[in-house]
């Protein structure tokens, strides 16, 4: 299988990173090998490149953790003559990892026999590229219903996850508190994971709006549980691999941990409210738990750790959401 990949780059000099574009172009690499082709090449994700050019990864959106060191062998693709195998019907898909950032060789793709996959990973709910329902169109923010128009989540690489949850994490919440930048505090990808490997719970909430967001893979992939703020608000076609009605029900049975903290540092202002002030108050005075003495009077924790850990390998992978890509669209182009 011949596939073109189209990055959301206008030229080879760039180094902006696109989470959903990358982690796709990940997970089709892992999968198909070289018979992936980007186009212009996504240098910024691949070992040999980045050295070549000694770029500092820290430079990209989220610290350049987690996606940016995972391929390798740049040159072994061959990117010539792009335009003429299009035309000449070279690949099997082309697919354009943000239509809405870069629709470069459209015109000649929509004349090709190749199957054409359009990607859409905006903080927007919009439509208004999904211009012709016989191309298959894959939509983050999904919230509308229409027979040509897939969701799409965030994912990670599976050689990130880690192989078992800590048993005798330190932290009840995470010390990271998402828009509290006095907290982001992490040079190294390791110290990173290993603050989330050592926390039971995370705090996190949706942002601008828009609910994906790569913090909950990489609480989930280092067995560190996310308490979503709001998360039973989420539309039924967004975050469709995320085990939502479970993390509902984990924050249902365990947000009041958040109680025994100071809620003026955990909570940016759209959520600070006097509900959650009032609840923080009996804990000022009262013994509060450390993580051990929690597992201890709820073992439970764990368990749904370990089980949220284990949906992590299977269905929040860069490699699986590339096959379910490819599987929908196979399926799709059948009709």
């Amino acid at each position: 299988m011949k596939i073109l990949f189209l990055t959301h780059l206008k030229d080879d000099a760039q180094a902006v990173n696109d989470i959903i574009n990358d982690s796709l172009l990940h997970g089709l690499r892992e999968n198909h090998g070289v018979d992936v082709v980007d186009y212009p090449g996504a240098w910024y994700m691949y070992k040999d490149e980045i050295n070549k050019r000694s770029f500092d990864i820290s430079k990209l959106w989220g610290s350049g953790f987690t996606y940016y060191d995972n391929l390798t062998n740049y040159n072994s693709i061959d990117r010539t003559d792009i335009k003429q195998k299009i035309e000449n019907n070279f690949f099997d898909y082309i697919i354009y990892g943000s239509f809405t950032r870069s629709n470069i060789f459209f015109e000649q793709s929509i004349k090709s026999k190749s199957k054409i996959i359009l990607i859409d990973g905006e903080d927007n709910t919009n439509l208004h590229f999904n211009k012709n329902e016989k191309i298959i169109f894959f939509k983050r923010e999904l919230i509308e219903t229409k027979p040509n128009v897939f969701p799409i989540n965030v994912t990670i690489p599976k050689r990130k996850i880690t192989n078992d949850i800590n048993l005798n994490p330190k932290n009840i919440l995470a010390p990271l508190i998402p828009h509290r930048y006095k907290t982001y505090i992490y040079k190294k990808e390791n110290d990173y994971y290993n603050m989330w490997k050592d926390s039971l719970f995370g705090i996190t909430y949706v942002h601008g709006g828009w609910w994906e967001a790569v913090r909950y893979y990489e609480m989930l992939m280092n067995g560190c549980i996310p308490l979503i703020l709001d998360l039973k608000k989420c539309p039924e076609k967004t975050l469709t691999k995320l085990p939502k009605e479970k993390l509902i029900k984990i924050f249902e049975d365990f947000s009041w941990i958040l109680s025994q903290e100071n809620p003026f540092k955990i909570y940016k202002k759209k959520f600070l409210n006097f509900q959650r002030i009032f609840s923080s108050l009996p804990y000022i005075f009262k013994q509060k738990y450390n993580s051990q003495e929690l597992l201890e009077e709820y073992p439970e924790i764990n368990d749904y750790r370990k089980d949220l850990l284990e949906h992590t390998k299977k269905y929040l992978t860069t490699e699986h959401i590339a096959d379910y890509l490819i599987k929908t669209s196979e399926k799709f182009y059948l009709k």
